[in-house]
Order: structure tokens, then C-alpha cells, then sequence
């Protein structure tokens, strides 16, 4: 017959309690020495008996305070990861969280979705409303009398400017007076090279040639033409 198999649960009688812990105890600590030969592990066992007496195995090649303050790092790095991911999730559904009532807040506004409002409800978004509105109206004055300001700034300016332009125009007139008025100077800069220097007649002579026959007749004209 196969032996029976044995329920899991606490052990009431004291004795067979300390028997059962001794000898299980002995086989964890075997298997443990096992892993770590046949599987070159770092293995590392704390039982504390019932009455408070430490037991402990460590793999040959390794220490047992090295192997917790391994575990400590390992298990600190890994909350930290696990913490910022639930950091980042808390952070996300927060955000939907907050556009969703954004977006009932800005259908409420607009006028939708105040079936379900009580009285209170839309007196309060009544009074909201006409917050709002005297903000608006309120910053839209300010627009304005700032564009009016810059106007006047500018009619100002342009005042001033037409102005210096009225009392310089006599001057002006005086100047165009004196510019169109004949002389010698104003002449050659007219003419060109058409005056001449040193003596010599100021037009160049030319000698006209009568292109019609009858200018050629001698009873006409018997001279040349000198200009």
C-alpha cells in the first residue's frame, strides 16, 4: 500500500510539530544545496522555527548578506518601476478625467445637456454666464479705447506733419519761382553744346539748300541762305 497523503495544515500536537519541522527543514536545505551545485545558483534560505530559532543555507560561492543586500536592490529597482507606471496611469486617468468634465462643462455652456439640471443648477450657470459676459464686455473696452488712443496718436501725428508742410510751401513756391526763371547758367545746361568758347560766334553757321526746283532759279534767289 502507498502511503496516505497528508493533509496541509498546522500540526496541533507540539511533538510531531517539532519532528515534522525537523525533518522538512533538513530536506529543504538538501534541495537547496542542490539547486546551487547542479544548477550553479545563488541560493539563499532563512527558516525561523516556531520558537524564534534562525536557520540558514547559502549557495558555496556566494554570501548570504551579498545575496539579500542583491535581493534589497533588485526588489527597490523593480518598485521603482512598478511605482512610476502606476504614477503614469494615476496621471492619465486623471487627465481623461478632467477633459471629460471639461467637455460637460463646455456643452453646459453652449446650452446642451440640461435635461437633468435642477433649478439651483441653471441659476448658477445663469449667474456664471453673466460673469463671463461682463469680463468680456468688459476687456472689450479696453480694446477699444486702446485703438481709439492710437487713433487720436496718429490723427496727431499726421496734423503736425500736414502742418510743416503748410508753412513750408512758401518756400517752396519761392524755390520752384527761382529754379524756372531764364539764365545763363540754366541756358547751357539746356542746350548743351550748342553754345561755344573762346571768341566764336555762339550758333555754328549753316547753309540751307532749297530742296524745291523753283527755289533753284536764279531769278528767285541768288545768294546762299545764312543763318
Amino acid at each position: 500500500m502507498g502511503r496516505g497523503k497528508i493533509e496541509i495544515k498546522r500540526i496541533e500536537n507540539t511533538s510531531s510539530r517539532q519532528v515534522t519541522f525537523s525533518k522538512r527543514r533538513g530536506g529543504l536545505l538538501k534541495k537547496a544545496n542542490e539547486l546551487a551545485i547542479l544548477c550553479d545558483a545563488q541560493v539563499g534560505v532563512i527558516i525561523f522555527s516556531s520558537t524564534g530559532k534562525m536557520f540558514e543555507f547559502c549557495s558555496p560561492t556566494n554570501n548570504l548578506q551579498c545575496l539579500i543586500d542583491k535581493y534589497q536592490k533588485h526588489v527597490s529597482v523593480q518598485g521603482e518601476g512598478f511605482g512610476a507606471r502606476q504614477q503614469l496611469m494615476y496621471e492619465m486617468k486623471r487627465m481623461e478625467a478632467e477633459n471629460d468634465k471639461l467637455e460637460v462643462l463646455i456643452r453646459q455652456y453652449l446650452g446642451k445637456d440640461l435635461t437633468f439640471f435642477s433649478l439651483n443648477d441653471m441659476i448658477q450657470l445663469e449667474q456664471q454666464l453673466e460673469s463671463s459676459i461682463d469680463k468680456v464686455r468688459k476687456r472689450k473696452d479696453e480694446v477699444l479705447s486702446q485703438q481709439l488712443t492710437n487713433l487720436r496718436r496718429k490723427e496727431n501725428i499726421l496734423e503736425d506733419q500736414n502742418n510743416y508742410l503748410y508753412r513750408m510751401m512758401p518756400d517752396i513756391n519761392a524755390m520752384v519761382a527761382i529754379d524756372q526763371k531764364p539764365g545763363p547758367s540754366a541756358m547751357m545746361d539746356l542746350f548743351g553744346g550748342v553754345y561755344q568758347q573762346d571768341g566764336v560766334s555762339e550758333f555754328p553757321a549753316y547753309r540751307l539748300q532749297p530742296m524745291q526746283p523753283n527755289l533753284q532759279q536764279v531769278g528767285f534767289m541768288s545768294h546762299d541762305l545764312q543763318l
